[in-house]
């Protein structure tokens, strides 16, 4: 059971069952399949996978990583047996090479042997468990992160809003301000607003958050999200007394005969009027301002207010999603060392014969291995 539980197969359904799943989840985002009791249960069981394989196999790098020399058998079997035509040279000649070749070495000298343990290559005989380790970490953190809760606020400069519970309690965030923010080429460069958190009524923290620079409090995140204007205006006639109304931003209503819309740019607001299809005037309004329509009615510029909308969110695995992703970096580029090999060696002083064993996962750098220690040890040297 253990051995199916720690399996590659088992590995690769589930890893197929969780693509096809966020496949599904991404098609139907109403349906919160990232919640579910079944997606969880499939994290939980690759998790346990993962775990299992990794807790196998880790007792095993151990024991290579922190190989004595005193615990080898003195390798009844070597696989290459090296003449030596001068003993004293030969010694010499082998700790050169694995001293250059940056082996870590431990030895026993005697009389009649030197034996010798040299090996490399830690970082990457580290790698694939550390990587296994990773993406647990990962795993438990999406786990957690499923039982997050988002949402989304809208509110206009100067007003507060009250923070879903369901995303935090007893939270509220009001808008300070909100601005398009323009490069020196004059492009819009980000959005950004000026908020202030209340936690039960009382000032708990202030920040600005921006496009892809969220604002953080205690575990909650706001993120700009969207934004919008509104324009408040002022109708009145000759027969009638002033109203005022709040219309969107580039939304066109009509007076009589004639339509208009006012749009915020980079300039302010232009207000545009128009007869049929043809634009008959257009300019740019300050507070105050006044437009008289063909139908005798005044419009009055009484300013914009503007808004925001941040998503809101809690994200429990967020942390430790970031640690892992941090940890596979880093075992990830560990893949790129020396791969692990161990050279297990006794020279016979009295036979004048080196005799070799490598371990080494890779054939051909056991191959280059066994050539070079012949011609740098052996007679031909």
């Amino acid at each position: 059971m253990i051995k199916f539980l720690s399996s590659i197969k088992l590995a690769m359904i589930l890893i197929a069952a969780l693509v096809v799943a966020s496949i599904f989840a991404t098609l139907n985002p109403g349906l919160n399949v990232y919640k579910s009791i079944w997606f969880r249960g499939l994290l939980l069981f690759f998790t346990f996978n993962l775990l299992v394989c990794t807790v196998q196999r880790i007792p095993v790098m151990l024991r290579k990583l922190f190989i004595k020399i005193d615990s080898q058998d003195l390798l009844k079997e070597y696989e290459l047996e090296i003449p030596i035509a001068d003993i004293l040279t030969g010694e010499i000649q082998l700790r050169k090479f694995l001293d250059k070749k940056g082996y870590r070495v431990q030895e026993k000298n005697t009389t009649d042997k030197l034996i010798l343990l040299a090996n490399k290559g830690t970082f990457n005989l580290v790698a694939p468990h550390l990587l296994h380790v990773s993406i647990i970490i990962v795993l438990s953190g999406a786990f957690l992160g499923s039982y997050g809760s988002n949402d989304s606020v809208m509110a206009f400069v100067g007003n507060q809003v009250d923070i879903p519970s369901h995303v935090a309690k007893g939270m509220a965030v009001q808008v300070n301000d909100f601005q398009t923010l323009y490069d020196n080429d004059g492009a819009i460069d980000n959005w950004a607003s000026d908020i202030t958190i209340f936690v039960n009524g009382k000032e708990a923290a202030s920040g600005i958050t921006k496009v892809n620079k969220p604002f953080k409090y205690k575990g909650v995140v706001f993120y700009q999200s969207s934004y919008g204007y509104t324009h408040l205006i002022g109708i009145s006639g000759a027969e009638k007394e002033e109203e005022f109304y709040a219309i969107p931003d580039k939304k066109t209503f009509n007076i009589g005969d004639t339509f208009f819309n006012i749009q915020y740019l980079k300039g302010g607001s232009l207000i545009k009027l128009y007869q049929g299809p043809n634009v008959i005037d257009a300019r740019y309004l300050n507070q105050g301002d006044t437009i008289e329509f063909p139908s005798g009615e005044i419009l009055e510029y009484a300013g914009i207010n503007p808004y925001t909308v941040l998503a809101v969110k809690v994200d429990p695995g967020i942390n430790i999603v970031m640690a892992g992703f941090i940890l596979m970096i880093i075992s990830s580029s560990m893949f790129w060392s020396a791969r692990y090999r161990e050279i297990h060696g006794a020279l016979d002083k009295k036979s004048s014969r080196l005799f070799v064993k490598v371990v080494c996962k890779n054939k051909d750098i056991r191959e280059q291995i066994y050539t070079e220690l012949a011609i740098k040890t052996g007679e031909g040297q």
